[in-house]
């Protein structure tokens, strides 16, 4: 059973309240791993305002792997029609599931005109799911080089995939050796 305090926390005068929370916006972000790669879309984050929204996509979106570049803006920015003249950045998601990929850069009065851009210009006669296009000046931007994401080093060794070359070297080595052989033997006999 679940006592009353875990049910309904008691808040403190300065602490956010549910309903604050609930209200901050959401923002998506996209992430660039090598320097040759397209921003691809990592995720979405909500957050008060655009230095929290970059914080927050810093720790989790650039925790585990090397991040070149980060691009960072507000769900209604990518999604609305409405804007003013400016160069639009232009994502296609080309099947229902796939991340959104950046695929270029248009100079487009609204939202509505980048989006007609980009299906001449980057889509053509091909099949898509949904674009979302938003004005440069409205993104953020963190450049691994000159901010730092956290993750600046190769961290592959923690996942398991790195793991793999150096574990299989050990154990090609172990199963060469003699003894592990006569070691396997005495145990199957010893067990059955």
């Amino acid at each position: 059973m679940i006592t009353n305090p875990r049910i309904k926390p008691p808040f403190k005068d300065d602490e956010l309240e549910t309903q604050e929370v609930n209200a901050f916006p959401v923002w998506e972000v996209f992430t660039q791993k090598k320097e040759t790669d397209a921003h691809t879309h990592a995720g979405s984050l909500s957050a008060p305002n655009a230095l929290m929204a970059a914080n927050f996509a810093r720790e989790h979106y650039g925790q585990d792997q090397v991040c070149r570049s980060m691009w960072i803006g507000l769900r209604d920015d990518f999604k609305s029609k409405d804007g003013c003249e400016d160069t639009y950045e232009v994502f296609v998601q080309w099947n229902a599931g796939d991340r959104h990929v950046h695929v270029g850069q248009v100079g487009a009065a609204s939202g509505e005109e980048a989006e007609a851009m980009c299906k001449k210009d980057f889509v053509g006669d091909k099949e898509f799911y949904t674009i979302w296009t938003i004005p440069h000046q409205a993104m953020n931007s963190i450049d691994g080089e000159e901010d730092m994401i956290w993750r600046s080093t190769d961290q592959s060794y923690r996942l398991a995939k790195g793991y793999s070359k150096i574990v299989r070297q050990k154990w090609d080595a172990i199963r060469a050796s003699k003894d592990v052989d006569d070691y396997q033997k005495e145990d199957l006999k010893d067990t059955f």
